[in-house]
């Protein structure tokens, strides 16, 4: 049993609660802006201490594919997700973003020709079949579009899209370094893309009136789930092969899920449980065959 995935497993499924809890009274700009600030300040310590030269062996290329990385894997992704969290609640999101590995493998099958067989075309099928369930809630009418809730699902659905990018066009430049070294200027370069947006003065002295749990939150996100979760999975990745460490990723709906119902008085549908099961069952037809899958496969969050 690795620990160190198992933590960040639980982290990363508190994750949606602690954001909808700071969306409360905070913006999505400025509350990407805190977290990834606080979560690559960690990580520039712990690489820091690592090595200390190591901003100078990025080429201006590099920074470059930094620069697009950035925007599409911290910046756009987690507002997308946040924007997302306004309408819909974190069980729906939870569940949804367990689909990301069916796209990142349609989106190697399409840019990188990777072949895909019956088995996963079956798997595609239904992690798709299960996310609409999780959106519609059993309910197939134009009537849908008009939901709020069916709104944030979609958005938390396109997010997808965003990392599929991240994973699949930045597979080159993370494999070539550690993944603290490459990670850590991608996400400090986020949180610089996300400050001009953050809503000026105005919006930053709301900070000094935010509730306890807002604060609570915040440094939860930054310090927890952008910061040392990022270790603990980086640091089981160095131990045990990515395919046994991925196993534990099938853990974060339910983590996620218990959470929200615990902290957030969320309710559990039946429809919502049985769409992610299928999901679930989707992604696990989908990958089981690729043995790195699973660790590009994770939401940073």
């Amino acid at each position: 049993m690795s620990w160190p995935a198992l933590w960040a497993t639980i982290i990363w499924g508190f994750s949606f609660i602690a954001t909808k809890i700071a969306l409360e009274e905070i913006s999505p700009f400025a509350l990407t802006t805190l977290r990834f600030a606080i979560g690559g300040l960690c990580l520039l310590v712990a690489q820091y201490r690592r090595d200390r030269d190591f901003f100078k062996v990025f080429s201006g290329k590099e920074w470059l594919h930094i620069l697009l990385l950035a925007v599409v894997g911290v910046a756009g992704h987690t507002l997308l997700q946040s924007y997302g969290l306004l309408y819909t609640s974190a069980i729906d999101t939870g569940w949804i973003i367990a689909v990301y590995p069916i796209f990142i493998t349609i989106g190697g099958r399409l840019f990188l020709g990777e072949l895909i067989t019956a088995r996963k075309i079956a798997g595609i099928a239904l992690g798709f079949l299960g996310v609409a369930l999780i959106i519609s809630k059993g309910v197939w009418s134009f009537s849908l579009f008009q939901s709020a809730s069916a709104f944030g699902d979609l958005l938390i659905l396109s997010s997808a899209f965003t990392w599929t990018a991240f994973t699949l066009g930045g597979r080159g430049f993370l494999s070539k370094y550690s993944s603290l070294a490459s990670i850590t200027p991608i996400m400090i370069v986020g949180c610089l893309l996300t400050l001009p947006f953050s809503g000026g003065i105005g919006e930053w002295t709301v900070l000094f009136h935010l509730s306890i749990a807002a604060w609570a939150s915040v440094l939860f996100l930054g310090i927890f789930c952008s910061g040392l979760a990022f270790l603990f999975w980086y640091s089981a990745l160095e131990k045990v092969d990515s395919s046994t460490i991925g196993v534990y990723l099938y853990l974060e709906p339910f983590v996620t899920l218990i959470a929200a119902f615990l902290f957030l008085n969320e309710g559990v549908e039946w429809i919502t449980l049985f769409g992610g099961g299928l999901t679930l069952l989707g992604v696990y037809l989908t990958t089981r065959t690729f043995t790195k899958k699973t660790e590009e496969s994770k939401p940073k969050q």
